[in-house]
């Protein structure tokens, strides 16, 4: 079962320079270079209330038992390099969730997605069959057939909350409020769940894709 690294960030707004090349230039290679680390991307809310997490980066993993190898525990905690610990110690929000992908399969992530659309929450435990079984045979199905969705997935958070992720990718940020896609939201089915998970934490954020500072300056030299 594939597995997924995902982390909600966000630095102060006068070191976001010093995060980002931190991020570009040692954190992702860093990771990338850990057997099991497939791929990582970037991604940005430039509209994102302060806050509320500006930034997300997914890792696609071979499995989620990626996260408990001696390579990655190498890198991680107290072996975190000093450029880490300055930059995470001053993150305003980080969140992480380590999770195993449950639909569909082992599909990979459209590499051609210019921006990421995500729904992270949970349900009672009361409901949960159910919410699953909507999510799998109606939800997921209706989304994935708006155009301009590339690929929907589902993952599964052993470690981090809310539990239950889906990812979308799409062709451009636009897509998650469109008349197509509000109409995939609007069945009898979708509305039941809006009620049995009225009380529970859901964060709903549509991300463009991040590109570093120093592509789009050699873009600007071509």
């Amino acid at each position: 079962m594939k597995g997924l690294l995902l982390t909600m960030t966000e630095p102060p707004l006068a070191m976001e320079e010093e995060f980002n090349a931190w991020y570009d230039t040692e954190h992702l290679p860093e990771r990338l270079s850990i057997p099991g680390f497939i791929s990582a991307r970037r991604w940005v809310d430039p509209k994102a209330p302060a806050g509320t997490g500006k930034y997300l980066a997914t890792y696609e993993l071979e499995n989620r038992d990626v996260l408990k190898t001696a390579a990655y525990l190498a890198h991680v905690g107290e072996h975190f390099t000093p450029w880490s610990k300055r930059c995470l110690s001053r993150c305003v929000m980080f969140r992480r969730w380590a999770c195993a992908q449950i639909f569909p399969g082992d599909a990979a992530p459209s590499h051609d997605a210019a921006a990421l659309f995500i729904a992270c929450g949970d349900v009672p435990s009361e409901h949960e069959t159910e919410f699953n079984r909507w999510y799998d045979t109606e939800h997921l199905a209706l989304l994935s057939a708006v155009p301009g969705v590339l690929r929907a997935r589902r993952f599964l958070a052993a470690e981090g909350k809310p539990r239950y992720i889906a990812l979308y990718d799409l062709v451009e940020p636009e897509v998650s409020s469109s008349a197509p896609w509000a109409a995939a939201l609007n069945t009898p089915w979708a509305k039941r769940m809006d009620e049995l998970t009225r009380d529970c934490e859901w964060i709903v954020k549509t991300y463009a894709a991040y590109e570093p500072a120093h592509t789009k300056a050699e873009m600007g030299k071509a």
